[in-house]
């Protein structure tokens, strides 16, 4: 029957059809895999690493942006999620006390405070909300990534992430390595897992844009890096400042990195927003997923078991699987992905699109509140927009960020950081005027020789 049926003229006719679709669709995805890094390559003029070396803040918050929002938007998120750990288990993080059940360390650290709004701060689900608001996208760093550095929403959003952080810093309760070290890993980390699980790794223009942007951010938060990163004052790209902190944040963390007790909780309640919306049945095994994915050191400092051979092999050979599916059988993206409101022109506001359990700052729509996505987080055990009050649907102000305590406070200082900021050129080239030192005081006195 299946011989007859082959034989049929209209199947004899059909199957050259299909297989030309399908060639051609692999071809197409093929032609179009790299046409986007591409592009960007050639409109930057960035062709080679001495090109690297003119580049600019402006230019590097541009790239990051492509990163972000076209290129890797779920593996880049998914990298500073897990970055979230790391700075909470170093000795000195270990020494800030917790107020009212809430560690200092993702506010003080992971530059990004938390929603004033919260009327506990234990309450981790809001935690990881404003995780993702000063600093800029992609939970902890998207307001600075998608804002060009000049931009009243950057600038606004250092001075507020200043503010909050100034009577730690001159109380000496947290330390300029704290501050390096968490910025480490806002750069190593989406490096490394976009190496690892991405179709393709970042390419030296895109790794110096990261170097550049965090360089500069580092700038405007007040880091030293005198005495910590090996060439400091001598870097000619970001390429050479990523390579400098990478290796330096190795170091700390074989200093700072130990095991203890002090924030086994406060871990257990990280991992359990990050995996709420998955089914119960399936949530012992996905701890486990994420247990091979913290690696041995970041595991074993938060005293975490070590995971089966199972989810191991299960969530690497899935993760090799997307990667060859993306590579060629996806198409890139077409449009960018959204993760941000434009400013409101009379409130001031910003909306998010994206919520991980509870729809902080939130638009409440007719799609957002009925739509397949909010049944399915209902299903699941979480709100959709509109399903409890106090989501503030509104938006947010960069002056309401912050514990009860600051909301609305701190505008003066805000206002002197950004007045500050705004003459510092950030959206000029942080590594400039150290090539310039590096060539007087260095090269020239060689050449004479």
């Amino acid at each position: 029957m299946s011989l007859l049926s082959l034989s049929h003229p209209r199947t004899a006719t059909l199957i050259p059809i299909l297989t030309c679709l399908v060639l051609g669709y692999l071809a197409l995805c093929a032609a179009l895999r790299f046409r986007g890094i591409k592009n960007l390559q050639r409109r930057m003029g960035f062709v080679d690493r001495a090109s690297l070396q003119r580049m600019s803040n402006d230019e590097a918050q541009l790239i990051l942006r492509h990163i972000i929002e076209r290129e890797f938007p779920m593996v880049y998120e998914l990298a500073l999620q897990f970055a979230l750990f790391k700075p909470r288990r170093t000795s000195q993080i270990q020494s800030i006390p917790s107020r009212g059940g809430h560690p200092s360390s993702i506010c003080l650290l992971m530059p990004d405070p938390w929603p004033s709004a919260c009327p506990r701060w234990s309450n981790w689900f809001r935690t990881l909300t404003d995780t993702k608001t000063p600093l800029s996208s992609s939970q902890t760093t998207r307001r600075f990534s998608l804002n060009p550095p000049s931009s009243d929403r950057a600038l606004k959003a250092i001075a507020r992430m200043n503010y909050l952080h100034s009577p730690y810093k001159a109380a000496g309760r947290i330390s300029n390595e704290d501050f390096l070290y968490t910025l480490s890993v806002i750069v190593v980390e989406p490096i490394r897992f976009i190496r690892l699980y991405e179709w393709r790794p970042l390419t030296d223009m895109e790794v110096c844009a990261l170097g550049t942007f965090w360089k500069a951010v580092g700038d405007a938060m007040g880091i030293e890096y005198g005495g910590h990163l090996a060439r400091a004052g001598a870097w000619r790209d970001g390429i050479e400042f990523v390579e400098d902190v990478t290796a330096w944040a190795k170091s700390y963390e074989l200093d700072a990195m130990r095991p203890a007790d002090s924030n086994v909780q406060s871990s257990r309640q990280l991992l359990k927003m990050m995996i709420w919306h998955v089914p119960g049945f399936a949530k012992s095994f996905v701890e486990q997923a994420f247990f091979a994915l913290m690696g041995d050191r970041v595991r074993d400092a938060f005293l975490f078991p070590e995971p089966s051979i199972l989810a191991s092999a299960v969530v690497y050979n899935a993760l090799l699987l997307r990667r060859f599916i993306l590579r060629y059988f996806c198409l890139p993206r077409f449009g960018p992905k959204t993760f941000f409101s434009p400013q409101d022109p009379k409130t001031g506001r910003v909306q998010h699109y994206y919520y991980l359990v509870h729809p902080y700052y939130v638009p409440v729509t007719l799609w957002s509140r009925y739509g397949p996505t909010s049944w399915l987080t209902r299903i699941l055990g979480g709100i959709a927009p509109g399903d409890s009050d106090g989501m503030l649907p509104e938006g947010y102000l960069p002056e309401d960020i912050g514990p009860r305590n600051k909301m609305g406070k701190g505008t003066e200082e805000m206002a002197r950081d950004v007045a500050n900021l705004a003459g510092r050129n950030l959206g000029g080239c942080p590594f400039s005027f150290m090539r310039e030192v590096w060539i007087v005081y260095v090269r020239l006195p060689v050449q004479e020789q």
